[in-house]
């Protein structure tokens, strides 16, 4: 086991960060991760690099106490496990994990842990191979198509976008059509509380409104922090919005020729919300999303996951942590708390606040206090005066 020392020389330099690299088929995911390797080698770190896959658990009882960085490749092929094995390296053991692989499958289905690792990451950078393999299309290519051998010759793996992606694998040569109407696409931007989402929201809505695109906005109808009608940021920046109880509300309310749909607070809403939004952006409609990518227990929340694996651009910011005397800015939870002290397990999973009621923190000061069940009971104290 790693003894006392290790664990001091870890909190005092700070070490621990999750990165994760995805992307269609050669989409440059496997260069970065060896990119990173390289830098911590002409650094003099100690790491491990695992190509083939192997148990998750194997890689906390294999750990080397001097290791300062883990990669690993093809985490699509993984389990569930290496979640919690990730999380729990770049927290506890506060080794720096960099992680690569394809967040959907050639049929365009989550593959894995990726989505999950997407949103507990530190870093996440979802990567795109320039253009579509198609010839003659220039849209971004964020899906992986499986073509079939012929002669022989083994199958293909070429990237392409969501418009010319089918979940049955092709033949090896493309059919040239043209498309006259515009692609769609799906943009997502995550982070945690302060991190400005919805300031980056509202900023790529200002563009598109300046360009003369119709669009119209939606959020929570929970979410009446600042204004009920517009969507806002914590610095009261505000772009008109129209409050909705739920996804068919969105989907009832939307015009013909909105050509950009944004939509806030996206955690809020249920797991239908990821067939609208694939269903726009394969329909041409360009749909801009944010949402917090974790809960107040730093897991994914809601319908994040399944969004920041369809998306076919991904912006995860950061904010400063506001645990006293941290001043690190890879602030990526959101810290709950009640009373000045971390709320517990148990509490509520949706209570909508500000300031008051949360900040944000890095994955090493993000705390959860303890359950208000394990609180010892008050002692009843009898009143043992003469009457």
């Amino acid at each position: 086991m790693i003894d006392e020392r290790y664990r001091e020389d870890r909190e005092r330099r700070r070490l621990g960060s999750l990165t994760v690299y995805s992307g269609p088929t050669h989409s440059g995911k496997t260069k970065k991760l060896e990119a990173d390797t390289e830098r911590a080698q002409r650094q003099g770190r100690h790491m491990q690099y695992l190509s083939a896959r192997a148990d998750p658990n194997d890689l906390v009882s294999q750990l080397d106490p001097a290791t300062e960085l883990v990669a690993i490749d093809n985490g699509q092929q993984y389990d569930d496990r290496l979640i919690a094995v990730a999380d729990s390296l770049a927290t506890v053991y506060r080794v720096d994990v960099v992680l690569a692989g394809w967040e959907l499958d050639v049929t365009a289905r989550p593959a894995g842990p990726m989505p999950e690792l997407l949103c507990t990451a530190d870093f996440a950078l979802k990567l795109d191979d320039g253009v579509c393999a198609q010839p003659g299309c220039r849209n971004l290519a964020s899906r992986t198509q499986r073509f079939h051998g012929v002669d022989g010759t083994p199958e293909r793996f070429l990237p392409v976008c969501r418009r010319h992606h089918t979940p049955e694998p092709r033949a090896q040569s493309f059919q040239e059509v043209w498309f006259d109407e515009p692609s769609g696409s799906l943009d997502l931007i995550s982070g945690c509380m302060f991190s400005g989402k919805t300031q980056e929201l509202i900023r790529r809505l200002d563009q598109a409104r300046y360009a003369g695109l119709a669009i119209q906005a939606f959020k929570p109808a929970l979410d009446d922090r600042y204004a009920i009608e517009a969507v806002a940021s914590h610095r009261q920046l505000r772009f008109p919005a129209i409050a909705v109880p739920d996804v068919d509300a969105i989907r009832r309310q939307l015009h013909d020729d909105t050509r950009v749909v944004a939509i806030d607070e996206a955690q809020f809403f249920g797991s239908d919300l990821v067939g609208l939004v694939d269903e726009l952006a394969n329909r041409g409609r360009h749909v801009i999303v944010a949402g917090l990518e974790l809960d107040f227990l730093a897991r994914p929340f809601g319908p994040m996951p399944l969004l920041a694996a369809y998306a076919d651009r991904l912006t995860k910011l950061q904010a400063s942590c506001q645990y006293p005397g941290c001043g690190s800015r890879q602030a990526t939870r959101t810290q709950r708390l009640v009373d000045g002290r971390p709320a517990p397990a148990d509490a509520p999973l949706v209570v909508v606040g500000g300031a008051a009621t949360y900040e944000a923190r890095c994955r090493h000061h993000h705390r959860i206090g303890a359950s208000l069940s394990d609180e010892p009971a008050p002692i009843a104290v009898e009143d043992s005066a003469e009457l």
